[in-house]
């Protein structure tokens, strides 16, 4: 019967530690840009999602080295089902592209991809925020991105300064 307490003791020692172990090394992850974003992308952690705390001295983990502007705004990072850290960002105010990357631990980058997400619509003028997301049905990977192309929605025109649409590629 000691013997059955101890063990009983120890099994939950080792689960409380383990769960208090999970929570310290669980924190929120938030990619930024600075100023315009000509110096790349910026990570901050939090524990609570409320106080943030920059990382590498506030200072860019990745260079933007695609687009005429050579910006890294709106980063969008996800992690897929691959293990590895999956960004789409904008790289500039009046190009038909995205910026693609990839990662393992967010330190060290694959080379820097120009997606030419609407080089088939002559009118668009820009491509922004862009986001990714893992589809676990399709099995694959969704970009969207919002992109101005004036004249295509006249019933808004006169409301709204920027006419914008959503694209998507799989």
């Amino acid at each position: 019967m000691r013997n059955h307490k101890i063990l009983i003791s120890i099994l939950l020692s080792v689960f409380f530690l383990n769960c208090f172990s999970q929570e310290k090394n669980e924190v929120y992850m938030f990619s930024y840009f600075k100023g315009n974003g000509e110096d790349g992308l910026h990570l901050a952690t939090s524990n609570d999602g409320l106080k943030w705390e920059a990382l590498n001295n506030n200072k860019s983990y990745l260079t933007p080295t695609v687009g005429d502007d050579k910006l890294m705004r709106d980063p969008c990072i996800i992690k897929g089902p691959d293990g590895k850290f999956h960004m789409v960002w904008t790289v500039s105010w009046k190009e038909k592209g995205i910026g693609y990357a990839s990662s393992v631990d967010l330190i060290h980058w694959s080379e820097q991809q120009f997606l030419p997400v609407m080089e088939h619509e002559p009118t668009a003028k820009n491509c922004w925020a862009p986001e990714i997301f893992w589809d676990e049905n399709s099995k694959q990977y969704l970009i969207f991105w919002s992109t101005t192309i004036p004249g295509r929605f006249p019933e808004t025109e006169k409301r709204v300064t920027i006419n914008t649409i959503t694209g998507c590629i799989m």
